[in-house]
């Protein structure tokens, strides 16, 4: 069971991935991508899910697994390729945008998250 401290920390971070990955995401899929204008509630609905499907795996069940540092980059990878795969079916974009635009929003969380929660004191 977790305690509620790190339950805590966890909602601190999903509410700072969303909040940080969202304007990403949407500057740079709310153009026309391949003739088609994404809609802003489109887009915020599908890193909305994205993020979801994912840090919880980074979170709960990868360090239960795995050593930190291990568990960090598989759920990393994990969070990179499963959230464009996400962008890719539910925005129906390409691979390469998907792809590019997961990238760009997870490192950008990334380095929001260590400066706003750093992992060691």
């Amino acid at each position: 069971m977790v305690d509620r401290e790190y339950a805590l920390q966890f909602l601190a971070a999903l509410l700072v991935t969303q909040l940080s990955e969202l304007p990403v995401v949407w500057y740079l899929l709310s153009r026309h991508v391949a003739g088609e204008h994404l809609g802003a509630v489109r887009i915020a609905t599908a890193c909305f899910f994205a993020n979801m499907a994912t840090l919880p795996y980074l979170w709960f069940v990868y360090p239960e697994i795995f050593p930190y540092r291990v568990a960090i980059t598989l759920g990393e990878a994990t969070a990179l390729f499963a959230e464009a795969l996400l962008y890719m079916i539910m925005l129906r974009v390409s691979l390469r945008s998907a792809f590019f635009c997961s990238l760009v929003a997870n490192v950008f969380s990334v380095l929001v998250g260590l400066i706003i929660m750093p992992p060691f004191p």
